[in-house]
């Protein structure tokens, strides 16, 4: 993609979550979302296991979030642990990252080469909701992608998710129009290390499941 064509992205995606946070400001909690849907802010340690050891639940990640994507959940100690709901409101990606900039516990790390490796989960499409799949033209999840092309593509006019480049920053979830969602990201703690797929999906060697 140009340079003019990446601007113009980021400035639809600016204006757009711009309406989007006035318009929803007040359900910054975590409301509706189910703790075993939500997804980790970017950078969380792998396996799971570290990020929750290491976390400290100070929250510090959450107000230096520029579009209010990050909440909180709470466990079953009553402690809150920061999350996001693709659904109400996706990680925007920043160029700065600032909730790992702000994480003093080194539960958040930033990916060397910056936003495009961030892996907060994979999308995963339902073909049984998509209309894609059912003759009728969509596009949303598509023309909200980060990555077009790359993450998330348009095949036949259905969508492809590019396993090795979705950053699972949710902006698909959020877009889709059908209720339930057709495109829904997958948390990389539910995922099989180095083969991003989904355990419960995933058949070993043998027959067994994962």
């Amino acid at each position: 993609m140009s340079g003019s064509g990446r601007s113009s992205r980021r400035d639809f995606l600016t204006s757009w979550f711009g309406a989007f946070r006035e318009a929803s400001h007040s359900v910054s909690k975590a409301g509706s979302a189910d703790p075993a849907k939500v997804l980790r802010p970017p950078g969380a340690l792998a396996p799971d296991e570290d990020f929750l050891d290491t976390c400290t639940r100070c929250g510090d990640c959450i107000p230096v979030c520029p579009v209010d994507a990050i909440i909180t959940i709470e466990e079953d100690d009553g402690r809150k642990l920061p999350a996001i709901n693709p659904s109400a409101k996706p990680c925007r990606l920043c160029d700065d990252l600032p909730c790992i900039t702000a994480c003093p516990d080194g539960a958040l790390i930033a990916p060397e080469e910056g936003p495009p490796k961030v892996r907060i989960g994979i999308a995963k499409v339902d073909p049984r909701h998509c209309v894609t799949f059912k003759g009728e033209l969509c596009t949303r999840c598509y023309d909200a992608c980060p990555y077009p092309d790359k993450a998330l593509m348009m095949i036949g006019s259905r969508p492809l998710v590019g396993s090795g480049a979705c950053t699972g920053c949710g902006l698909c979830e959020f877009a889709c129009p059908t209720h339930p969602k057709s495109i829904v990201i997958v948390p990389e703690r539910d995922l099989v290390p180095g083969l991003r797929v989904p355990r419960n999906e995933y058949t070993k060697p043998g027959g067994w499941m994962g």
